[in-house]
């Protein structure tokens, strides 16, 4: 089975598409980010200069086109370190092993905003020592955020973000191989940090942080920027970022679709 898409999905597909709704639209204006959809395999290239595209199941990705209209492509220069397309059940992802797959964007310029969004539709595999990251800004310091599953002598997922001079985080419980769509929600300003599983609201922190914008630096998407051991290992069915504060319409819609590229019922 195979997905023929092109970047604005408002048409059905093999892989869960919705009609009607684009993640695009999260974009207009400008607003910074990337949206990683692995089921379109137009944006999926088994080498970093992206010659070679994806065609079947368990071909290495190392590079994914950012479907934002912002260019911030994803890639992973070593063919060892690249995860895997795989599809089964109707559904497509990338597979990270835990052990050193990661694909990583240039820059990205969140200075402009104090508001981030990240849906996440994904499973994992098992609760390694230390943490799984799904998608990080920067590495190490402030002014950054995080998705992580599971964070280091548990089995929860940490959403996290901090600002000028403080991190603060929110934890919800994950159980293995459970496909799951997160919601996170971030604004150093106000302040406002709040994890949405399956659509559901979870207790939010409105510890300060010391404000101020995010910074500029890569995504990571897998572990860190700086490979430190931080490796998810799990499936990715899709990731979305934008920098703001998303509307109750447009995260109903999201989650929806994200729902549907990752097979969860919610």
């Amino acid at each position: 089975m195979r997905s023929i898409q092109s970047p604005i999905d408002g048409f059905a597909s093999p892989f869960g598409q919705r009609r009607g709704f684009s993640p695009a639209s999260l974009f207009a204006g400008g607003t910074e980010g990337a949206w990683y959809d692995p089921s379109d395999l137009t944006t999926l290239f088994q080498d970093s200069a992206g010659t070679t595209p994806v065609t079947a199941t368990g071909q290495p990705v190392g590079k994914m086109l950012d479907k934002s209209g912002n260019g911030n492509h994803a890639t992973q220069a070593t063919l060892s370190k690249r995860p895997i397309y795989t599809e089964g059940s109707g559904l497509a992802w990338l597979a990270f092993d835990g052990v050193d797959d990661a694909i990583v964007t240039g820059d990205v310029d969140f200075t402009g905003t104090d508001k981030v969004t990240v849906f996440a539709g994904l499973l994992k595999d098992s609760n390694p020592a230390s943490r799984g990251t799904i998608v990080n800004l920067k590495d190490n310091g402030f002014n950054k955020f995080s998705l992580e599953a599971p964070i280091p002598g548990n089995t929860n997922t940490r959403w996290l973000h901090a600002g000028a001079t403080s991190l603060r985080s929110v934890t919800v419980e994950l159980s293995l191989d459970t496909r799951v769509i997160y919601t996170g929600l971030s604004d150093l300003g106000a302040p406002s940090l709040s994890l949405r599983t399956n659509g559901v609201a979870g207790t939010p922190s409105t510890l300060t942080t010391g404000g101020g914008n995010f910074a500029v630096g890569p995504l990571s998407i897998g572990d860190y920027v700086i490979p430190n051991g931080r490796y998810f290992d799990g499936n990715l069915y899709g990731l979305i970022v934008a920098g703001k504060t998303t509307s109750v319409t447009e995260i109903t819609s999201t989650e929806a679709y994200m729902a549907a590229k990752t097979g969860v019922t919610l």
